[in-house]
Order: structure tokens, then sequence, then C-alpha cells
């Protein structure tokens, strides 16, 4: 079928001296595909004619420039703040309001309503009452019910606003005079200026007989004012439409046409009928795909059946109502598309280069001296660009802050040899805009991204530029912390609004291979195949209309565009895109949410059931049943035993089978399998809060020290109370050497301690001291053992390969005269209290004591490897809370009575233990999930087994 514009141009050509006429376009691109298809039908050389967009046709009777969006909000901030002197806003809260008023004056000159008296209802309900003569009685009725349902709900901030109201139309006016002043205006001024001087501004510029205004559907009052002076004087209308939806009322999508055709002047411009292309035979699929995404992958698994069976691309247009779709679209287009056309604005806020100045911004919001928060650093590092630059040091520096649990982290430690991490973790001596785009400038050259994402580097550089130089905005001085962050969170805030606003304009071949466009740009075009995807409610048409100052009553009353005008603008362009296509490919999301979106849009449920015309539907996706989720169960294998006889050796950590390893095991034999035999990684996660873990691993490392620097001093094992004469200083001197090891700190730099870093090195300090305060009441004494690994011990079994090895860390093992006891350092509050030893092999009992099977196990390998004095013995207990800050007294409790010595326990627990390794080798026994399935809810495995 003849496109609408090449229909145009083969009539066009048959008239005398067509290339003295002069065509208006809603939009450059129906201009552009005029002209080719005009070219096409034209057999001899001649002059073209002239072709304007009606934004350009309008802008040349005046004399103002418009300038850009931030630039028109950046002078109305400034008049704002002169008006409301009492409520004066900084420009990063007042650009999402300012956006919104700026809005309503341009729609208030487009459709040319009085705005003095307008902005007077909107303030006082009695000069409301007393201005009614100039309003209707429905236009009454519509502001009476919106004030009385204001008066009845009304609050402290509604009172604010219509203080604001009051002073809307002294705003309005003395912003349109700056502008004027200079020279400038926004787009509805202008167009209100040449509306309402049409007469004086036309005379000798246009011959009205040579105009043809083409295309056009829902025209503001002040465009329809200046066509409607030419149409009076000659000028002709060319409308695109179908007869389908223009000749029956029930179709919204001829509502325009319908009231044109009533119209006194614009009547006389509907000569002839309109055609019925769109009931022209034509295959049309609708396929539901869940999630948007869905949608895209489906996208291009139908364009390559097509293309194998002869689409082309130039005939071939993709509409996307939702820009998010744009990369999905992209990405998953067959390799046979050489050449394609992206027609849509898409915003910078969903670009990578967005969410990489957010976390930048995040990054020296959290940074405290000369660290950073690792949560910004964690992002940087995972982020694609950091390691499109680097990789492997992005992700060795994300283990090793991973693994070490570096909740602040060194910024000479991450600022490294890479160009792009230095400027990253460097310095940012001259501020923040020049930080941010020396960064977009470093990714933008790096050799390993893509075109696209260059193209994303120069539209960041634009616009930070266009801040500075427009705004001319700072981060305050560093030095001053709470105005530094008071200003970057400002900087911020304005950025995200600038980058949601921001469209990237695409540039390729407009004429050449496949297209794709958002809604409005199809304006006036047709192609043989039309694929559209997002139709669904919310997406197309979008819920609702952009934010006002104006509520629905009043736009209703003053004839502003509401939704209404804008679900018939969108419905002409869904049939209008569609009426001369001959194949259709419509997508649709089937997941519904909470706001509806996901169900059909109302264009499509129309198309389904009142068309009339053949459609195929299909839903490619099967509905999710929730299924029985079967216990897993890992049976051993001889690939299975094989990795169970390797647990005899350990790992590069830790040689044998540790305490801890047996206790998962005890807790679940499927997480042992897991960690263990299988290896399966746990994820490495940074601690934000205090935890036990960083919490003890200061402890461990602190007393470590204490102890060996003291051995080390006395070259004796022995302790004496005069060794603690000058403790607290060692310790504290101890703690700044642990904390400038595990963050990497320069050597012989002072330790400055910081937010959560205060609180640990208190709590560790008091600690250590009420250990130091406690050993010295026990002195003298041996110190046998600080931190003591390497302790093996080989338990014979019956299974393959016929022993077991275990292994473990002792924190601690000291002598008082015949009594050894083995020591465990806890900063929490575990329970030592159990009533049999066979309790604590017991996985069934959930009151099992950990604590105590792990002592014992320690107490265990201990005398085995130093086997001890007939006479000795030993006790096992933990240095916590309890003890060091209560009244508890070292060691186990068995049923509430104090156990003095557990070597009369250890047979009856070597027992237990080699039954338990016996199990553990035992090739019947399969590896299985617990069923206390509270026991899972910190399990690392937990989404395995789907019990998260």
């Amino acid at each position: 079928m003849e496109s609408f514009l090449k229909e145009l141009a083969r009539k066009i050509s048959t008239e005398p001296q067509f290339e003295q006429l002069t065509f208006i376009f809603p939009n450059r691109r129906a201009a552009l595909y005029f002209r080719k298809h005009l070219a096409e039908v034209i057999t001899k050389p001649v002059f073209a004619p002239l072709l304007l967009t009606i934004e350009d046709f309008i802008a040349s009777f005046s004399n103002y420039q418009i300038p850009d969006k931030l630039e028109l909000v950046h002078r109305l901030h400034g008049v704002y703040n002169e008006v409301m002197r009492s409520h004066t806003e900084p420009f990063d809260r007042f650009y999402f309001w300012g956006e919104m008023l700026l809005r309503d004056f341009n729609e208030i000159d487009k459709y040319l309503v009085n705005a003095g008296q307008l902005f007077r209802d909107l303030r006082n309900q009695k000069e409301l009452d007393a201005s009614f003569d100039y309003l209707t009685e429905a236009q009454k009725k519509f502001l009476l019910d919106f004030w009385n349902e204001f008066d009845e709900h009304i609050t402290e901030n509604k009172k604010q606003f219509i203080g604001m109201w009051g002073k809307l139309f002294a705003l309005y006016e003395a912003y349109r005079n700056q502008l004027q002043q200079a020279q400038l205006a926004y787009e509805g001024l202008l167009h209100r200026e040449v509306a309402e001087n049409i007469g004086s501004l036309a005379a000798n510029r246009f011959v009205p007989a040579q105009l043809r205004f083409v295309g056009f559907n829902a025209l503001t009052k002040a465009e329809e004012k200046i066509l409607c002076h030419f149409v009076a004087r000659g000028s002709q209308m060319i409308w695109d439409g179908d007869e389908y939806y223009v000749n029956n009322k029930a179709q919204e999508a001829g509502e325009f046409f319908r009231e044109y055709q009533q119209h006194g002047i614009l009547k006389h411009t509907f000569t002839q009928n309109f055609p019925s292309n769109f009931r022209s035979t034509k295959s049309i699929k609708v396929f539901g795909a869940a999630q948007p995404i869905g949608q895209a992958k489906l996208l291009g698994q139908m364009l390559q059946e097509e293309l194998g069976k002869g689409l082309q691309p130039e005939d071939t247009l993709i509409v996307l109502p939702d820009e998010k779709l744009l990369m999905p679209v992209l990405y998953g287009l067959p390799p046979q598309i050489e050449k394609l056309n992206v027609t849509m604005g898409y915003s910078l806020g969903n670009t990578s280069f967005f969410n990489l100045i957010e976390l930048l911004v995040e990054l020296q919001l959290g940074k405290r001296k000369e660290y950073f928060n690792h949560r910004p650093v964690l992002s940087l590092l995972a982020h694609p660009y950091v390691i499109a630059a680097d990789a492997a040091l992005a992700n060795t520096r994300r283990k090793e802050i991973q693994k070490g649990n570096w909740v602040q982290i060194p910024a000479n430690y991450l600022a490294s040899a890479a160009p792009l991490h230095r400027i990253i973790f460097g310095a940012m001596p001259e501020g923040l805009l020049p930080y941010l785009q020396r960064v977009v400038r470093e990714v933008g050259s790096l050799e390993s991204i893509l075109d696209l994402d260059r193209e994303f580097a120069f539209q960041f550089i634009k616009l930070l530029n266009r801040v500075q130089d427009l705004t001319g905005v700072q981060t305050a001085d560093a030095s001053d912390r709470k105005e530094f962050v008071k200003s970057m969170r400002s900087f911020l805030r304005l950025l995200r609004q600038l980058a949601r606003a921001e469209k990237i304009p695409f540039s390729g071949e407009p004429l050449k291979g496949l297209q794709i466009m958002g809604v409005l740009e199809t304006r006036n075009l047709d192609y043989k195949n039309v694929f559209v995807l997002s139709l669904n409610e919310g997406a197309f048409p979008s819920f609702g209309g952009k934010g006002s100052y104006i509520p629905f009553n009043i736009r209703k009353a003053y004839a502003l565009p509401t939704t209404e005008h804008q679900d018939a603008m969108y419905a002409y362009l869904f049939y209008r895109m569609l009426q001369r296509a001959e194949n259709i490919f419509l997508f649709y999301n089937t997941e519904t949410d909470q706001l509806g979106q996901g169900e059909k849009s109302r264009y499509l449920q129309q198309l389904i059931f009142e068309s009339g015309l053949k459609l195929e539907s299909q839903v490619l996706h099967n509905p999710v049943m929730p299924l029985a989720i079967e216990p897993i169960v890992i049976p051993k294998t001889r690939e299975v035993q094989e990795a169970i006889m390797k647990l005899n050796g350990g790992n590069t950590y830790f040689k044998g089978i540790s305490p801890s390893a047996l206790s998962t095991y005890l807790d679940c034999r499927l997480r042992f399998y897991f960690k263990h035999v299988a290896r399966i990684k746990e994820p490495d996660e940074v601690e934000d809060e205090l935890g036990a873990r960083e919490l003890g691993n200061f402890l461990h490392k602190v007393m470590e020290k204490f102890y060996k620097n003291l051995a080390q001093r006395k070259r004796s094992k022995q302790v004496e109370a005069g060794d603690f004469a000058d403790a607290l200083p060692a310790i504290d001197k101890l703690m700044d050497e642990v904390f400038a090891a595990t963050y990497n700190m320069e050597p012989g730099k002072k330790v400055e301690y910081e937010g959560q870093s205060v609180i640990i090195q208190q709590l560790v300090r008091n600690f250590a001291s009420r250990i130091l305060d406690y050993d010295k009441e026990l002195a003298p004494f041996s110190m046998e053992a600080v931190e003591a690994d390497g302790l093996l011990h080989r338990v014979k079994i019956s299974h393959a390969p016929g022993y077991a090895v275990l292994g473990g860390k002792i924190d601690r093992v000291d002598r008082k005269e015949n009594v050894v006891r083995i020591v465990d350092y806890k900063t929490g509050s575990d329970k030592l209290d159990f009533p049999s030893v066979a309790s604590l092999f017991n996985r069934n009992d959930k009151k099992r004591v950990k604590a105590v099977f792990q002592t014992l196990l320690y107490g265990f390998l201990y005398q085995t490897n130093f086997p001890l004095k007939a006479n000795d013995q030993m006790v096992t207990g933990i240095m916590n809370r309890e003890l060091l800050f209560g009244n508890a007294e070292f060691g186990l409790t068995l049923n509430k009575q104090p156990v003095y010595n557990v070597l009369p326990l250890m047979p009856e627990f070597s027992t237990h233990l080699t039954a338990l390794l016996e199990e553990i080798f035992n090739p019947e026994v399969s590896f299985d999930q617990t069923q206390d399935v509270m026991a899972c809810k910190f399990c690392p495995y937990k989404s395995i087994c789907y019990r998260n």
C-alpha cells in the first residue's frame, strides 16, 4: 500500500509550479520523507518546494530565541526567589517545581488562556464566585466542585500552597517580562505572541494560497489561530486520517477531526472523504511475553524469522512506547540488520554513565579524611566501565576488601597505577565538577568500550559543562564537612533531575535500514511492517500526565489539556501507525503489577474486540505454577567419595577437618557438603554493622600480639603480675598496629579512628583490658600456646581411606600448677551448660551447645598432641562477656554443675567423635537437608535449597 506522504508527493507533482509551494509538517522527519518521495516521483529537474516544521514556521514570525530547558528553569528560579522573597528555594530543590511551573506557563500560553483570571481563580474562592459571569454553567460546576472538596480537606501544606498560588500570576508576568527583555522565550510564550499578532506579523511573509499544512491532528489554540489565519486566506489543510475512527464517534482517535469538522474555518478544509485504509487486508499478530525484556528477546526472534521470509529492513518500523527498552532491543537485533536509525530520545538517566556519576558522588560523600566507605567502592569496582579499564585489578581489589571485611578503605590502596582508578580514588582538589569531567573523559577514552558508550560520555560532558556554565555550581570546601555534604547532596539531587530529563539525540541513516522510533515520531510515516512493543496500560497510554499546579477541574474549565486529551491523541497515533501497514506485530507484557500495569492497552483491546480485523494471538510463556520442592539428597558416588577423602588434607589455610566443619555437619549434612566437599565458596560480604566476627578478629590479633611480644621480651612462657604494669598503653599501640595492617595503611602513619572504627577500638580496648585484669589476678601462670595451629590428630575409622584427620587452632592454652586451661576468646554470650556429652552430637537437639562441643574438641586435640601428666587436670572454657564483665566462673557446667576437669569426659567424647567421623566417610550415608528450617535462616546456600 502506498504511504500517505508518497501519495501526497505523487499528487503534488502534477500541480503546476508546485515548487513555489511551502509545506508545513508536524515534525522534521515527515518533511524529510516527503522530500524523498517527491524526488522519486519527479521526472525532470526542478527546484524543490520549501519544507518547514510547524515550530520553524511559527518561529519565523518572531525575533525571540528559545533557550534550552535548563536555562529557562534557571532564569525562572531567579525570578521566583525575587517574587517569593519569604519562601526562597535553592536551585536543586526548585528544579522539579520549576520544571512543572514552566510546563504550566507553556500550556497556558499555547492554549491562549487568560492567565490573570486563571491564577486569581486558583487563589481565592470569593474572587472565583465574584467572577463567575464569564464562565459557562459547566465551568462553574467544575470549579465549585473542586473548591468545596478542597475546603473539606484543607491542610497546612495546602495553606502554604494557596499562599504561593496567590503570587503565581506575578511570577508569570515577571518571568515573561524578563525573558522578553532578553529577546528570549519559552515555546508557549513565542507561540502566543505570534498567534495574538498574526495579522500584522504575517503581512508579506508568505502567500497563503501557497501554504500546505500537512498531517496535523491535535492543534493547540495558538496553532489553531495561526493556521486559521492562513486557511481563511486560501491555505490548504491536508489531513491524515481514516474513516474507521473519524466517522465512528465511539473511537477517541477521531475526536479532534470531528471537532475540526464543526469548526467555523477548518470545516471547509474537509473537502474529501477519509480513505478506508485501516480495514484493508492485514496480517496482525499479537504476542504476550513475560516482562519487558521478554518482549525485546521475542522481537529479535520474530525479526530473525521474518528476515528469512524476505522482510526488508527499509520497510520496517519498530515502535517503542517505553524508551527503557531501547538498549535491550538494540542488543537483541539479528546480525543481518546492518543499517538502522533510532529516532527517539533516550534519557541519560537510563545509562550506565548516570549510575557511574551517582556512585562517584556517593563515594565522595562517604569519604572520611583518607578513607572511603566500602559500599560505593565495591559498587564502583563492579561497574562495567571500571572493569573495562582493568578487570584483573578491579576483581582483585574487590575480593581483598570482601575477604578482609574492610568497612573503611584507604584511598592510597585504591588509587593504583591504572589511570581510571587513580582518578576515581585520587584527590579532588579542584572541586566536584572537574573531578567528574576527568572521570568521564577517561572512560570515554577507553579502547574497550563501545561507540555508544562514547556517545554517552560526550553527552554527559556536555551536560556537566552546561551545569557549570549556567549555574556556576561548586561544592563547598571539604574541610567544612557539614557544608561539603550539603552541597554534594544538592548537586546530586540536581544532576539526577537533569539527567533524567536530558535526552540523547541519536543519529543514523534516517532514510535507510530498520527504523526505531518513539510513538510521537511516527506521525505521518507509514511502513509495510510495523512492530509495536509495550502495549500495556501505563506504557501506551502512560498513566496520567506530568505534574501540574493546575488541578484537573480547573484544566477542564479552562480547556487546558487533560488525560482525556492525551488519550485521544495517543489513540490517533496508534491507529494511524497501523492504518497503511500490511504486517503488524504487537507485543504486550503478560505480568500484571498492583497498579494495573500488565493489563493489555485499551487500544489493543479495542483492536481485538471492536475492529473486526482478524488477529492471531499467542502468549509465549506458561503460567508459573508452584512446584513441590523435592528434598535435596547428595548420594556418595565415587566422585563424591574422592572429594570426601580430600577433607583430610584440608585447604591452603587449614589442615584437617576443623571443629567448625564438624559443627556444620551436625547442623546440616547438605551445608557441610556444599562448603567442605563441593567447596562452593560462600559469598564474601562486608559487614557494615559491628559484627562479632570483626570485633573478634581484632581482639584475637591484639591478644596474640600482646602475649607473643611478652614471651619474646622475657624469653619465657612465665607470666607474672608485674608484667601488666604498662599493659593498657601497650594494648593501644597494638590496636593501632592491627588496624593499620588490616586496612593496608602506610607503615608509621598515625592511625585516626572515625565512625565505627572508634567503637571497635573502644570495645576491643575494654575487652582486652578486662582480660589482662583477669590474667593479672590469675598470675603467676605459664602461657603454653597463643593462636596454636597445626594441631592434627588421626582418628582410625572403618571406611576408606581408613582414617580421618582432625585439625584445629586454639586461641590460647595456659597452665597454672597442674591445671591446663583451653581458652577460646568470644565477644558474644555463648551458653556453656550442657546436659550430656551425647547431646553435643545430637543433630535433632535444637538446644545443642555448639560452644561446648568446640572447646571440648580443642581439649581433645591438645591432649592428643601434648600428652598430659598423670596428675594434670584440664579445664576448657570461654573468655566472654559473662566471665569478664559478670560473675561467671571459667569453665563448663554439666547439668548446672561446674566441670573442673574435662579429662574424665574425653573417652565418651572420643567415642561419639569417632562415630561422627565414621558417618561422614560412610558411603551409605547421603548428604541431606536438615529438617529444622529455622536453621536455614542465615545459611548462605539457602537459595540453592529454595529455603529463602
